[in-house]
């Protein structure tokens, strides 16, 4: 074990993107696994899917400074005003395709001399069978499950506001954020269920859906699809 005074440290930074947010860049397990050779700081915060609690018992210090860490660990953008000059930042900037309405954030981490290691552009050493060296952090099945859910309740929107007013059971489910967990949520699917079995406006039946791609987000909608009562069809 690594003596406290040579330890490095890191920090976990309070997401503030989005009033809905509730991730962390690094769960208590993994902070558990980290503390014996590294000083964590976490940024205390009301709304994480993790209370601060957590992060004590797994070693952790609950701190608003993140000025002493040498590396500092986020999920979305870091406010401009919170960066602190000359750090070294792991967070998804939305920069790397020259994103326009975070060009100010970019400018302002080469004005601070920060290092910016962008979540996106994390890749395997080796490439792919298409020649490009595939991401390690990207959006995986949970993703594709709480797309399915917003994807669901756009449907029950859009056509209650069509000018025939169809009523479906699709209006009956939440956004994914409403629900504490997966459990919950398959639970109202559930319900979405019984009400499809019972029929559909016959101007939308069958309700057609395609899914692409056979990766790990594609993967969760099709869990989320074939909760409902369903055929699978080739594309063709």
């Amino acid at each position: 074990m690594v003596e406290p005074s040579a330890k490095k440290t890191i920090g976990i930074l309070r997401e503030q993107k989005s009033k809905w947010e509730r991730r962390c860049a690094l769960t208590p397990k993994e902070v558990s696994a980290l503390t014996p050779e590294l000083r964590v700081l976490v940024q205390p915060s009301p709304s994480r899917c993790y209370n601060d609690e957590e992060f004590v018992e797994a070693g952790a210090e609950i701190q608003e400074d993140m000025s002493p860490c040498d590396v500092i660990f986020g999920v979305k953008e870091v406010p401009i005003a919170n960066l602190l000059a000359g750090k070294t930042y792991f967070f998804f900037s939305h920069t790397i395709k020259a994103q326009e309405y975070n060009m100010g954030l970019l400018d302002a981490m080469l004005e601070k001399k920060i290092r910016m290691v962008d979540y996106e552009c994390i890749r395997e050493a080796h490439s792919t069978g298409s020649g490009e060296a595939g991401r390690l952090v990207a959006f995986g099945r949970y993703a594709g499950i709480a797309g399915a859910f917003d994807f669901f309740r756009g449907v029950g929107e859009y056509l209650l506001s069509r000018p025939e007013r169809l009523q479906t059971p699709f209006i009956f489910l939440g956004s994914s954020y409403m629900y504490e967990d997966y459990e919950a949520m398959k639970q109202a699917l559930a319900s979405v269920a019984r009400g499809v079995s019972r029929g559909l406006p016959k101007l939308f039946s069958p309700l057609v859906f395609g899914v692409t791609g056979t990766g790990r987000v594609s993967q969760g909608i099709l869990e989320v699809l074939q909760q409902l009562p369903h055929v699978m069809v080739e594309p063709d």
